[in-house]
């Protein structure tokens, strides 16, 4: 079941804003609602990680799809059900990006899930604004090896 999405369109370049979101270890320095995160592997489908709200026990997620550079599937199981967020970058005419964060539910979860949704779309809006603040200043030539081949297949470098 759709829930919502946020957007915001950040003054940062695509290859600056790929390389935040993705770098699981430094959600909690922008991302309002986790306090630690890590990955258990390289950022590619099948990898698992774990994150923890700040408030909240921790759980698990998995990076279902990756487009490199344009977009990027994770899923949280949960108790009768999961969370799966879709995270898209689109480059605008202005010289920024376009970002938005689309949240489903999946399962008997789903009515749980609707009380904490108001304040899930507050921390994600929140938390993209302080994406775009980061990505800002987040070099190109700060990309490893993998994430600038990433970066030039995706035709955005």
């Amino acid at each position: 079941m759709y829930l919502f999405e946020c957007e915001a369109t950040l003054q940062a370049g695509p290859a600056a804003v790929w390389a935040v979101w993705t770098d699981v270890a430094r959600w909690p320095e922008w991302d309002v609602s986790k306090e630690i995160a890590r990955l258990d592997g390289p950022f590619e489908p099948g990898v698992s990680g774990w994150a923890k709200q700040r408030g909240h026990l921790g759980g698990t997620f998995t990076i279902t799809a990756v487009a490199p550079g344009r977009r990027w599937v994770s899923e949280c199981p949960l108790l009768f059900g999961k969370v799966v967020f879709d995270h898209v970058i689109e480059p605008v005419a202005t010289g920024g990006v376009r970002v938005v964060k689309r949240v489903d539910v999946e399962g008997g979860i789903t009515p749980l899930i609707l009380l904490f949704a108001p304040k899930m779309r507050r921390d994600i809006g929140e938390s993209l604004a302080a994406l775009g603040r980061v990505a800002a200043t987040t070099p190109l030539a700060g990309l490893s090896a993998h994430d600038r081949a990433a970066v030039c297949l995706s035709g955005l470098g």
